[in-house]
């Protein structure tokens, strides 16, 4: 493939911010225009760093990327380069290629340089990254928008940050059979508003359950336990239905009602868990799963007729493995439950690496009360043979 100056390249060209960044799907080749940006249009930037995650990605990815433009200009790209030092030197000029992975101390808190290139910025911490922003003049990110990350949240903000959006339209030398692989998966919304739009989506290999929406419960589905999450005021208190088709688990929102008294009480001015249960006309023989920890809420709706159940104690990360077996389905009108799935990620570590253990952050209510139901399995397996033999 020729080096040609695309439509991506001209649009990061006339960006004008000190800090630039390059949201783009696949083909859309942010990569190539960036490194033709830095040879061809910055002369005053002496001291480049390329930043990415790992060695064989900076290997196979910026120092490739070089070797490539250099070949096509007929020239020999590792007369320049210093293996050892990962540096380049050209033109009076400094490039360093640097992967966040090195595990040396005080990464970033060098000296200052002139222009910083993150690439796929998504795959780094900001952790990994903030050093290096702070030490830079000049700095530009390229990612695949899959979800919000530190770009988003700790740069989009700013007043001396502007952002662009690059699809495989604006790279003309986009490999037909590339466009037409994009193309074909249109039908895949999720994949194609991330890597076919290049907007922000969901799509990212940190999230923790995959799921699908759907307008109703199958009437066929067999329904099993309902899952509760108590919630200690001003947190909400959780009920979803459940159901189970084949491998598929569909979910409910039945309520989501903060403030519930954890037992009744006649005159209380506030509703509990029980009032709130009676206002919906829910059916006192559906068994209700719930955090065994939550032992008054537990007694005071069986005291009140509830069939309600205590889930085993377990390991949150044995109870995510469980839940994530299952093929999740969501109704549509669960809005809560289809953004606590959505936005629940596994932790990175300082390299931005995943970390494959339950986040830091606290598990949203609705897929709390979800897990109880697959962690409490054997109290309500019997019942899908059961109804399948009718």
């Amino acid at each position: 493939m020729p080096v040609a100056y695309t439509t991506t390249y001209y649009k990061i060209k006339e960006m004008q911010a000190p800090i630039k960044l390059i949201q783009g799907g696949q083909g859309a080749g942010k990569n190539i225009a960036t490194e033709l940006l830095i040879m061809d249009d910055r002369p005053k930037a002496r001291v480049t760093t390329i930043l990415t995650d790992t060695y064989p990605n900076l290997k196979d990815g910026p120092i490739s990327d070089f070797e490539f433009l250099f070949e096509e200009w007929g020239m020999d790209f590792n007369r320049y380069f210093n293996k050892s030092e990962h540096v380049f030197y050209w033109g009076g000029r400094k490039i360093q290629f640097r992967h966040a992975d090195d595990n040396k101390p005080f990464k970033g808190k060098g000296p200052r340089r002139d222009l910083l290139y993150i690439n796929e910025g998504n795959r780094l911490g900001w952790q990994a990254v903030e050093h290096y922003i702070a030490r830079s003049k000049e700095v530009i990110i390229d990612y695949n928008p899959d979800t919000t990350f530190w770009a988003h949240e700790e740069l989009e903000p700013r007043s001396d940050c502007e952002k662009i959006i690059v699809t495989y339209k604006d790279n003309e030398m986009c490999p037909e059979n590339e466009v037409r692989y994009i193309e074909s998966r249109k039908h895949k919304t999720e994949w194609f508003r991330v890597y076919g739009l290049g907007l922000v989506g969901t799509y990212s290999d940190r999230r923790i359950y995959d799921f699908g929406v759907v307008d109703e419960i199958p009437k066929d589905a067999i329904r099993i336990p309902s899952g509760m999450d108590f919630g200690k005021s001003p947190d909400p208190t959780v009920l979803i239905d459940c159901y189970i088709k084949g491998v598929s688990l569909y979910v409910d929102e039945v309520f989501i009602e903060n403030n519930l008294m954890p037992e009744k009480i006649e005159g209380a001015e506030r509703m509990s868990i029980v009032d709130k249960m009676e206002e919906i006309g829910f059916e006192k023989n559906q068994m209700i799963i719930g955090d065994s920890s939550g032992a008054t809420e537990l007694k005071d709706l069986n005291a009140h007729g509830h069939n309600a159940r205590g889930v085993k104690k377990t390991s949150v990360l044995l109870g995510m493995k469980r839940l994530g077996s299952y093929d999740i389905k969501v109704t549509k009108r669960s809005t809560t439950t289809i953004q606590a799935l959505s936005n629940w990620l596994y932790d990175l570590d300082k390299n931005g690496k995943i970390l494959p253990q339950p986040p830091k952050a606290h598990e949203p209510d609705t897929i709390a009360a979800i897990r109880y139901v697959s962690m409490a399995r054997p109290l309500w397996e019997y019942l899908v043979p059961k109804v399948e033999e009718k």
